[in-house]
């Protein structure tokens, strides 16, 4: 009945009782068909009327293929009937038929040849069942087995099967890439001769492991003969046959060479760093999140006096006096939630607590990282107590030396000095002598000697503020209290003490003092002492000129810097080529009688400011010195260390 057929033994059948045949082809659960010599339907069972859907009405007398069989199928299966009709050999065959609503089901039938009395063919009989389910079920599992073989091919890693005799029955195709062989040419061969016998020794634990049941796992190298030695991460499980008996080996690995390489890379790098920290003269610390310590390295161990162990796990406020203990996990908190840290990123002079309660001196440096999700903070620390203690007696030192500098400027004022107060005592007097004459005659109105009393204590107190200025001026001070100050009040206090020198030098005072300058942090006297030696020395400096006199005093707001700037310019002859390297040097002077501190003190006090003291010759007269001071800003806290 089809074009696939197999001979079978071969057998004569004879025609049973008709009655008895009918009975058994129509309660048979196999799909039974009788069809003549020319192929014509002569019995159509109730199984095939189920699986086709047809009656046996519409099928019987009529060619098998021209209702049943594909058309692609109809040639093989006349061919078949026309040997079972003069061969008489019976067969087996797998064929397609065709149901009432299109679909095709796959059949496998047995045929066999049905003999009259006389032993010629009369019928040809065929049983068969229907495997379109086993076809589909093989075709998948066909597709399945291809998509895991390519699966496993796409793997990173090496996958093999063994038997128990460790030969090979199946290999990815990375074995091209660990040792650049033919995958089906490894098939059957010993593992060894694929991977050497270096190889083979290293894993062959493993092997016998999995063969008595148990999973194992290498980590480490292996001397492969092709390939050289690998880095791998691999493990072997028990292969089991249908019955459960172990049958072999799978083998799964992994080459994990470059990771390990650079493990071992990143390994000895976290090996160097930690030594670094540990060996570095600065304190190392690291915090979290929550400010709890990470790390404390040896140094950090020597200049707070705690082991790391004894403050790991705690929060490293315990480093921190008060107040700035007390509010540092909020300065962690607006850090994490804004993105604004003010010392981050840069280095600060804070003060620490030492595990004996006292304070610290210390250089602190931030900075911040990222590991696993998490922000990291990492301190150095380096100790400035000593550092500190020569800074506080260096500005000691300058104080002093300040503070003479303008005893000896107060000196050469004296002639000024004697002659502004020579004014207002005078007046004094002159008001006192002439109303006593008028006592002694009488001739006093009592609204006259108000008047009288009225100048006195004017001209006192003019006496007054003169002495209080020299008095504010020679104070020794402290070195404390910095504060907002109006730079033009201080150049006007300067320009009062100075007058009379000035008058009597002839020097005309141009003043373009900006009022929107703002203010400057500044110890006022300190920097009124350097407006001192600038204008005195400007002063000077044209004493001898025969053309005009000008002293320019210019104050404005620097935008770029933040700064309020103070020139002061004169007419004089200005600086020379050579003196420009050594102006500010101590002891360096162009004066006979001149000790050559006053620009080097002024320039101290100046960079104590954070600011700049700087010279230059005016390109139309004289010399120019530049003054600039940090303006003060709304606030911005000035005193306190920025956190």
């Amino acid at each position: 009945m089809n074009h696939s057929s197999t001979n079978v033994e071969s057998r004569t059948v004879t025609v049973p009782d008709q009655a008895l045949l009918e009975a058994l082809v129509d309660h048979s659960e196999l799909l039974i068909v009788v069809l003549d010599l020319e192929g014509r339907v002569v019995n159509f069972n109730h199984a095939c009327e189920m699986l086709t859907g047809f009656s046996a009405a519409e099928i019987v007398g009529r060619p098998i293929w021209t209702t049943l069989i594909p058309g692609v199928e109809v040639a093989a299966a006349q061919n078949a009937t026309q040997r079972l009709s003069t061969e008489g050999l019976p067969s087996t065959f797998v064929s397609h038929w065709l149901t009432s609503d299109g679909q095709q089901r796959l059949l496998h039938w047995r045929n066999t040849t049905l003999l009259d009395p006389d032993g010629k063919p009369q019928r040809i009989l065929g049983t068969g069942i229907d495997i379109t389910y086993q076809e589909q079920a093989e075709a998948k599992r066909q597709h399945g087995a291809q998509q895991l073989r390519k699966l496993i091919d796409t793997l990173p890693g090496l996958v093999a099967r063994l038997d128990r005799d460790f030969h090979v029955r199946f290999i990815n195709v990375n074995s091209r890439h660990w040792f650049g062989l033919d995958t089906n040419a490894e098939m059957g061969k010993h593992i060894r001769d694929v991977i050497g016998d270096g190889g083979f020794n290293v894993l062959r634990p493993g092997f016998a492991q999995a063969l008595a049941g148990s999973d194992a796992t290498y980590h480490g190298p292996v001397p492969y003969a092709r390939g050289g030695t690998r880095f791998i991460h691999g493990t072997c499980m028990p292969s089991h046959d249908e019955r459960g008996k172990i049958d072999g080996i799978y083998i799964s690995a992994l080459d994990i060479t470059e990771q390990q390489a650079l493990r071992q890379q990143l390994a000895d790098e976290m090996r160097r760093g930690r030594t670094i920290l540990d060996h570095a003269i600065d304190g190392t610390i690291i915090i979290d999140e929550r400010g709890i310590i990470q790390h404390f390295n040896p140094a950090a161990e020597r200049i707070f006096g705690y082991e790391a162990a004894a403050v790991l796990g705690h929060n490293v406020k315990l480093l921190m006096p008060e107040p700035v203990q007390s509010d540092h996990d909020d300065y962690i908190r607006r850090y994490l939630d804004t993105g604004e840290g003010r010392i981050i990123g840069s280095g600060r002079d804070v003060t620490g607590r030492h595990r004996d309660g006292s304070r610290i001196d210390l250089h602190l440096s931030i900075a911040s990282f990222t590991e696993n999700d998490e922000t990291l903070f990492v301190g150095f620390t380096s100790d400035i107590t000593a550092r500190k203690a020569a800074e506080r007696r260096s500005r000691d030192h300058l104080r002093e030396l300040a503070h003479l500098d303008r005893r000896a400027g107060m000196n050469e004022l004296t002639t000024g000095l004697a002659h502004e107060l020579s004014q207002p005592l005078t007046a004094i007097r002159a008001t006192a002598e002439a109303f006593l004459a008028r006592l002694e005659k009488g001739q006093v109105p009592p609204e006259s000697l108000s008047k009288a009393l009225q100048q006195i204590s004017l001209q006192a107190a003019r006496a007054g503020e003169i002495i209080h200025s020299v008095r504010s001026f020679l104070r020794k001070d402290a070195g404390h209290g910095a504060d907002a100050h109006d730079p033009n009040t201080m150049i006007n206090t300067v320009l009062k003490l100075l007058s009379h020198e000035i008058e009597t030098t002839g020097v005309k005072v141009v003043r373009n003092l900006n009022d929107n300058i703002g203010h400057c942090m500044a110890h006022r006297v300190q920097i009124e002492q350097v407006l001192f030696n600038l204008i005195h020395n400007a002063v000077e400096a044209m004493a001898n000129t025969e053309a005009e006199r000008v002293l320019e005093i210019e104050s404005r707001f620097d935008a770029d810097t933040t700064s309020c700037c103070i020139t002061v310019t004169d007419s004089g002859p200005g600086i020379a080529d050579g003196h420009f390297e050594r102006l500010f040097d101590p002891f360096f002077t162009t004066r006979p009688q001149g000790l050559g501190q006053g620009l080097s003190i002024c320039r101290s006090i100046v960079e104590q400011h954070g600011g700049t003291l700087t010279a230059a010759n005016d390109p139309e007269r004289g010399a120019r010195f530049t003054l600039m001071l940090p303006s003060f800003q709304e606030g911005k806290d000035h005193d306190s260390e920025e956190r």
